[in-house]
């Protein structure tokens, strides 16, 4: 028998198994398939690692098994057996073996022919197989197929409710499962009718910009996007994202949602959904171009350019700064090496956008003296960004060039020797005249006046002159403008007797002032060379220090310090070598040390380096003579102590400054005798007078009140009527309200100021041409000022009256200031004697004011015995400011050291009980002393009297 026909036979059984089981088991699969993926997505949705995680694994497993069963199906079918019995064996198990054994019968008859024909084999099989019941087999085969399609409905209804909750949960899961760093592959819509509008950073003062969505904008950084939507799907974490940063959706109460994103750099934004890690964002993108805060720009005039500070000892600085926004502060600001200090030149208001200015720099500045190598000058203007923070923009740089230490000093001390030389030459030529013939005394007369012309104009010429900001101040402008005026006093008596004797005189005269003239340089000179040796002393040790960083290895630090210093050193050594004897003593010893250093230098010796550099500062420290002179005077060396200033020949420049010193002791003890008498006037004020005025002062105050109720409020723009006539309202409520506390002093100051307050805008008010606002207020102040005249009248009154008690009160004690007034008078007397002449000869301004002085001090001692202490105290205030005038401009400044150290040592000071602790009367004294203390003496007492205004 043919063996393919039992293969047919088997064939065709699971064909008819396969026709009745396979399309079932495929639409089961193809569900369970769909519900595996849907459930994955569900799952993946989650967006967490863990969750994808296991939708991915979980999807893989439920293909893999599909698959796997796929190709099991496969090999099923080429397997006889397995067929016979899946097939035969179920629907009858007898038939199913014995089909079974024929099988292997067959499969034993191949190979063995003791078991028989495999014909015969064959033939068995076949009838075995006929006898197999077809219907029975379909049957079989339709309860499996059922058993698949329920499974398969199953299955499909799970999908389909998977995916009937809502679909797009599904593609959003599938999406979130096929994410990449974070980022989902399919773009998708989240929010429709979108809106946005951009605010940009409050300190810019603009409004906000609706925005065409999607389109590119370009907007100031800090500025606040605001993205409005209506969301498509509810229950989704929407954000606003820049692919990196991102910002939530938050609900706007109307149904829609709403984010901000404050700008950056320029960015992107896209509207996206967050699921756990993963984003999946929207297609529609917005492109936002930022516009950065830019620094301000600094103009500063003439910069860049280099400038020697002793060729230009004053520094005009103009500047002009823009910025696109606002700014906040101007600073100048001075860098000399490491050095640097900022000065705050003007904080610009209102977030203005454009700052000028100027400011000006001078050879006296306190960091220039303080610095000895080129130092750098700039503006820096800081803006008002608050998103970055605030950014500074810098001018171009003027390099200031500082001169050498004591370099101004030398050039000062070398002019006004050309200016004794001038006069050495004025008693050379009158040496040389002879005496005046009677013939020709005007030709003689005219010479002598010429000559003499010329000499003061030489020494008027070094007085004048600026040297690098030094110029001739103190004691030596004082002496030589005091000896000018004793030679033009000994030409106009020669003048009005032209004999031998006048013109004897007149050369005696001028031999005095040169030698007095004489006397003061030298003086001036060894002040000079004391504090430019005490300059010097400074770089001395900065040279040893630098020494010591090379010791200790510091070669990057140590030789640029050191190079520097040692520079310095050799220049200021020169300058100091011109400024007379101990200048040149002091020179030659800086010359001698800087030596030493170089030899230590160029061994690599720091330690020997560093001990000299410490030797010179040591010794420049001592800035006296290094041997002493006749007269058992000594230097360092010798160990005397110090002798005093050299000039032997005239004492003149002793004379001017005993001079300084008594005038400076007469206006403080005057001071002090001033206030002795404003204290014994206020000791002799009682309470009970100013109590007794209360009451009427109330209603005073009130009628000052009701007249200036109707005037204009402060606000006005200034220089117009209503701004004057809201300045004499604010000073008449003060004039009412000093009233009310019992102070009529005060009130009576306020009541005049409102009154010139008021006068102005009446005089503004009928200058404004009919103007309504203008004129109402210029007739309304007329009417406050009239009312307040009357008003006025009375407090002074009443202050007169209080005074006067005071006054009475006080007899005796201002009866003693009399008498030390008087004592001081006298005092000043003698002094302008002594500064009449000779070689203490004082300037004819400086004499007048001090005559002037006594002759208020005599007029206050007056009043002040007649019991008069308000006109005393007067005539005393004027005196204190005569004297103030008097003393020498910036007395005992000439140099930078401390010349008058010794001065200011020789002040008494008393020492107050431990028990008479007066904190809050010693504040307010020493308030008054420094704030009445001012530079200028014509504003002396008014600023005294705007401190005591502060501190009632």
């Amino acid at each position: 028998m043919d063996n393919e026909a039992p293969a047919l036979s088997i064939a065709r059984l699971r064909s008819v198994w396969d026709a009745e089981v396979g399309p079932s088991a495929r639409r089961a699969l193809t569900a369970a398939a769909c519900a595996g993926l849907f459930g994955a997505a569900h799952v993946a949705r989650v967006g967490s690692p863990l969750a994808r995680g296991l939708a991915g694994a979980g999807l893989a497993l439920l293909l893999a098994a599909i698959a796997a069963r796929a190709i099991l199906a496969r090999r099923r079918r080429g397997d006889a057996r397995r067929t016979v019995r899946e097939i035969i064996g179920r629907t009858d198990e007898a038939l199913g073996a014995a089909t079974l054994r024929a099988l292997a019968l067959v499969d034993r008859a191949r190979t063995d022919d003791r078991v028989g024909s495999p014909e015969l084999a064959g033939l068995h099989l076949a009838r075995l197989l006929g006898r197999a019941s077809q219907a029975r087999i379909t049957a079989r085969a339709q309860q499996a197929a059922a058993r698949w399609a329920i499974a398969g409905l199953a299955l499909g209804v799970a999908a389909l409710a998977a995916a009937a909750i809502e679909p797009s949960r599904v593609v959003e899961g599938l999406d979130v499962l096929a994410a990449r760093r974070g980022e989902a592959p399919l773009d998708l819509p989240w929010l429709e009718d979108i809106e946005m509008t951009a605010t940009p950073p409050e300190y810019l003062h603009e409004g906000t910009e609706v925005l065409l969505p999607f389109a590119t904008t370009m907007q100031p950084r800090g500025t606040v996007i605001t993205v409005r939507g209506r969301p498509l799907r509810a229950g989704r974490a929407l954000v606003l994202t820049d692919g990196g940063a991102e910002v939530p959706f938050v609900d706007d109460g109307k149904g829609g949602v709403i984010a901000r994103w404050t700008l950056g750099d320029s960015t992107t934004l896209q509207a996206a959904a967050r699921f756990g890690q993963v984003r999946v964002r929207q297609a529609d993108a917005q492109r936002v171009v930022s516009i950065p805060d830019d620094a301000p720009r600094v103009t500063l005039e003439g910069a860049p350019r280099t400038v020697k500070l002793l060729d230009e000892p004053s520094i005009p600085l103009r500047y002009e700064i823009t910025d696109d926004h606002g700014l906040r502060e101007v600073d100048l600001v001075l860098r000399a090496g490491a050095k640097e200090e900022r000065r705050v030149l003007s904080r610009p208001a209102g977030d203005a956008k454009v700052d000028r200015g100027g400011y000006e720099l001078r050879a006296r500045d306190p960091f220039f003296r303080r610095t000895y190598v080129p130092i750098e000058v700039r503006i820096e203007a800081r803006d008002n960004d608050p998103i970055e923070g605030p950014k500074w923009g810098r001018s171009e740089a003027i390099l200031v060039v500082p001169p050498q230490v004591g370099e101004p000093e030398a050039r000062r001390y070398v002019a006004l020797l050309k200016a004794r030389d001038a006069l050495t030459d004025l008693l050379a030529d009158r040496i040389g005249q002879k005496a005046p013939e009677a013939g020709g005394a005007a030709g003689h007369a005219a010479h002598e006046a010429e000559a003499q012309a010329a000499a003061k104009a030489e020494v008027e010429r070094a007085l004048a002159a600026d040297y690098g900001g030094l110029r001739v101040r103190g004691r030596i402008a004082s002496l030589a403008r005091g000896q000018l005026a004793r030679l033009d006093e000994a030409l106009a008596a020669e003048r009005r007797s032209t004999t031998r004797a006048a013109h004897q005189k007149l050369l005696d005269e001028t031999e005095g002032v040169l030698l007095a003239f004489d006397a003061g340089l030298r003086g001036l000179g060894y002040r000079d060379a004391q504090a430019v040796a005490q300059r010097l002393a400074d770089v001395a040790d900065e040279a040893a220090a630098a020494a010591e960083l090379l010791d200790g290895g510091d070669r990057g630090n140590g030789e640029g310090r050191l190079e520097a210093a040692v520079t310095v050193l050799g220049g200021g050594g020169v300058e100091l070598s011109k400024l007379g004897d101990l200048g040149l003593d002091l020179g030659e010893i800086v010359a001698n040390d800087l030596r030493r250093i170089a030899r230590a230098r160029g061994a690599s010796d720091w330690v020997h380096a560093e001990l000299a550099a410490r030797d010179l500062a040591a010794r420049l420290r001592r800035p006296e003579p290094s041997f002493g002179g006749g007269g058992g005077r000594g230097g360092v060396e010798s160990g005397a102590p110090r002798g005093p200033e050299p000039g032997d020949a005239s004492s003149a420049d002793e004379s001017v400054a005993q001079s300084e010193r008594d005038l400076e002791e007469l206006a403080r003890d005057h001071a002090a005798e001033m206030n002795a008498v404003a204290e014994e006037l206020a000791r002799a004020s009682k309470p009970e007078d100013i109590a007794a005025l209360r009451e009427e002062a109330k209603k005073h105050a009130e009628a000052i009140r009701e007249a200036v109720r109707g005037l204009p409020q402060p606000g006005a723009a200034p220089g117009s009527a209503e701004s004057a006539a809201a300045d004499g309202r604010e000073q008449a409520e003060a004039m009412a309200g000093a009233l009310e506390q019992g102070r009529p002093e005060d009130a009576v100051q306020s009541g005049q100021g409102a009154m010139r307050s008021l006068g102005e805008a009446k005089r503004l008010g009928s200058k404004s041409g009919g103007f309504f606002p203008e004129e109402r207020a210029g007739r309304e102040a007329a009417e406050a000022q009239q009312a307040l005249a009357d008003e006025l009248a009375w407090a002074e009154e009443a202050l007169r009256k209080l005074r006067q008690a005071a006054s009475e009160r006080a007899r005796e004690g201002l009866e003693r200031s009399s008498q030390r007034e008087g004592s001081l008078a006298d005092r000043a007397r003698d002094l302008r004697k002594r500064g009449e002449r000779g070689d203490g000869r004082m300037p004819e301004e400086m004499l007048e004011r001090l005559d002037d002085a006594e002759q208020a001090m005599r007029d206050a001692q007056r009043s002040l015995s007649e019991g008069d202490g308000e006109q005393g105290s007067e005539r005393q205030r004027d005196a204190q400011r005569l004297l103030e005038m008097s003393r020498s401009e910036d007395q005992g400044q000439e140099g930078d050291g401390d010349q008058e150290g010794d001065r200011d040592m020789a002040r008494k000071a008393d020492i107050p009980d431990k028990d008479k602790h007066k904190g809050p009367e010693e504040f307010r004294r020493r308030v008054l002393e420094g704030l009445g203390g001012t530079s200028e003496p014509r504003l002396r007492e008014a600023v005294k009297r705007y401190a005591e205004g502060l501190l009632k």
